[in-house]
């Protein structure tokens, strides 16, 4: 099934885009969506593959540590796809992550 517009049904879709700027550290501006909420993120990855998260306009602390883990995920296991292959982490990253 395609997926129509940027809110999910269950879980975490994030929307980044790495800036031009060399890095490391790399870093990521864009939003991330949940069922019923869009929030500001930045985040970025060091040269170790350490994520930082942070969400702006998100009141709900379960739901931030939530969407921010998910989001620390995708970002780690984006670094060290890339790593393995000798290649900087990818300029955009859209990925859906689901409840577990």
């Amino acid at each position: 099934m395609a997926i129509v517009g940027h809110h999910p049904e269950t879980g975490v879709r994030l929307v980044l885009e790495r800036s031009r700027d060399g890095g490391p550290p790399w870093m990521y501006e864009g939003d991330a969506f949940t069922a019923e909420a869009r929030f500001a993120m930045r985040a970025s990855i060091d040269l170790q593959g350490a994520v930082r998260v942070t969400l702006e306009g998100c009141s709900d602390a379960a739901l931030a540590t939530s969407v921010g883990e998910k989001a620390k995920f995708i970002l780690r296991a984006a670094f060290k796809h890339a790593h393995a292959d000798g290649m900087p982490p990818p300029r955009r990253i859209v990925r859906w992550r689901g409840e577990k």
